[in-house]
């Protein structure tokens, strides 16, 4: 008896192990299979590895393997995240056919499974026609005209960041920029976006700030955010069941409370006053108020006048008027409270790593620094000058934020989802194929850039870009899916170095990390942080 149920056991053994190496066997076949994609299409590729792909390849960071597959393969070339097929496309004629030209056939973005709920109403996420009609209704809140009534508020928190610098100088004889600058936009983006005076830069403890700080870590490489990505369902399943891969859900239900309460005292405060603040909850609030969303994304009567930043539209090939294709129902209020978190979230980050890499690059090129300050001095004499007519006429201070963006875009990597078949030049892309743009690397390719390492603003005068392709620069992306916000991040970063050299002038000391090092995520925030001396001016104007 006992040796007949040892021999059963044995054999319910020996079918399992064969039940488990059928399955490894079945997966193993299925992504052998999935990985000849680009072989079968004749497409140069990056070998991938069983069941990991090309993950080992990005171990070390993004920005380096881009760059080294580049050189292997050329500007096009084919790569698998897990078992599924990604093109890589650092040819920017090729891009420009992708992002503008053929728009309707890359019209979304690469999905991410791991949002769910708000995270899903974001407008950087949605697709399709509700896609067009938000990204109609949300357009004009940054005409000219709106980033002009917000420059007040930026300069308000100027005020504190020029304090604060000399404070940090003062104790340390250096200043963190990851510190004084994030601080400066989170003040920023709390008063325009939430209307909120959160004064972070001497309030530290305040709640606004610690779920502030908890929703920008970001961690791509976390594992269960790597699961989500290897079983899309998955992440879904997790996301839905708010477990947390990119935003925690407590940090999630803080800024959905806030985001409700003001809404509540605007409404209270709106019904006995004829006060109106000025912020970018307000302007959705008031567009959610239409019937019918109806309106072409065209210039609004207030937006017809010429400054950079409408140069800046050309020249990235950006298509703001695209006709609206037809009426909308208005913005819900899942949607009010997810364009609002977008904006947080999508603009902290990237523009703390933006000035601080402007300071650096001002630090270790003192003769562009002077003359920078020379058209501050002359343009912006004193604080109350700094608004968002003044900047907008100085060319100098627009190139030098321009090639600090060719040299260090926040964003080093940004991508497309491929909607309906394309062909391009006889490469043929099908439907479902994600497409990845390497932003860094087509910023240094020495094809479009001479010297690509050499830090030059005259890159960008007026004749330079001229002779430029569009699409060599494109830190916010391309066409009608470009980063909407484009307007306020030029404007808060270009009034927040005019502030700071109105002040101070920037130098090295002996904590700057020369040449900075970059994160592993397609982010550029730099891991070691910025370390710089400000040295106040004795030149002062005003």
């Amino acid at each position: 008896m006992e040796v007949e149920v040892l021999g059963n056991a044995m054999s319910l053994t020996s079918l399992l192990v064969l039940i488990a190496l059928g399955f490894i066997v079945l997966l193993l076949l299925n992504d052998y299979w999935a990985h000849g994609y680009w072989k079968r299409r004749g497409i140069p590729f990056e070998p991938p590895l069983p069941i990991i792909a090309n993950m080992r390849v990005f171990a070390k960071g993004v920005v380096e393997a881009f760059e080294v597959m580049q050189e292997k393969h050329g500007k096009v070339y084919g790569i698998y995240s897990f078992r599924t097929p990604v093109l890589v496309v650092g040819d920017p004629e090729m891009l420009r056919s992708i992002t503008v030209k053929n728009f309707n056939s890359f019209h979304s973005r690469v999905d991410i499974p791991q949002a769910a709920g708000e995270l899903r109403s974001m407008v950087s996420i949605l697709e399709g026609e509700r896609w067009k009609e938000v990204r109609n209704i949300l357009t004009p809140t940054f005409s000219a005209a709106k980033m002009k009534q917000m420059s007040s508020l930026i300069n308000t928190n100027a005020d504190t960041l020029v304090k604060y610098i000399g404070i940090k100088q003062t104790e340390k004889g250096r200043i963190e920029c990851p510190e004084v600058f994030g601080s400066f936009v989170m003040d920023t983006i709390g008063s325009c976006a939430f209307g909120l005076n959160i004064d972070s830069q001497s309030n530290p403890g305040n709640p606004f700030v610690t779920n502030a700080k908890s929703a920008f870590k970001f961690d791509f490489q976390k594992p269960l955010f790597i699961l989500g990505s290897l079983i899309p369902s998955l992440g879904r399943l997790m996301a839905n069941h708010r477990i947390s891969m990119l935003i925690p859900a407590d940090v999630l239900d803080f800024f959905n409370d806030v985001t409700k309460k003001t809404i509540n005292l605007r409404k209270e405060a709106v019904s006995g006053s004829n006060f109106k603040r000025v912020d970018f909850l307000q302007l959705l609030l008031d567009a959610q108020k239409q019937e019918t969303v109806d309106k072409a994304i065209d210039p609004v009567e207030d937006d017809k006048e010429n400054d950079i930043h409408d140069d800046l539209d050309k020249h990235h090939d950006v298509n703001y008027h695209t006709k609206s294709l037809g009426k909308g129902a208005p913005l819900t209020d899942v949607e009010v409270f997810a364009q609002v978190l977008i904006f947080f979230t999508a603009g902290a980050e990237t523009t703390t790593t933006l000035l601080g890499f402007i300071f650096y690059a001002l630090s270790m090129n003192p003769d562009i620094q002077e003359k920078l300050i020379s058209e501050v001095d002359e343009v912006t004499p004193s604080r109350d000058s700094v608004g968002y007519s003044s900047i907008a006429t100085m060319p100098y201070l627009d190139q030098v934020v321009c090639e600090t963006l060719r040299l260090f875009p926040p964003a080093g990597i940004s991508n497309r989802m491929c909607n309906e078949t394309f062909v391009h030049n006889g490469l043929m892309i099908e439907k479902g194929t994600q497409v990845f743009i390497p932003v860094y690397n087509i910023h240094r390719d020495p094809d479009y850039w001479p010297e690509p390492e050499k830090f030059d603003p005259e890159r960008f005068t007026k004749e330079a870009k001229a002779k430029q392709h569009p699409l060599a620069w494109q830190p916010f992306g391309a066409g009608p899916r470009n980063c909407i916000a484009m307007r306020f991040a030029l404007m808060e970063t270009k009034m927040a170095v005019v502030r700071v050299l109105q002040n101070y002038r920037f130098e090295t000391c002996a904590e700057t990390e020369i040449p900075p090092t970059f994160g592993r995520s397609g982010f550029l925030t730099p891991p070691n942080g910025v370390t710089l001396s400000a040295v106040p001016r004795t030149d002062k104007v005003a």
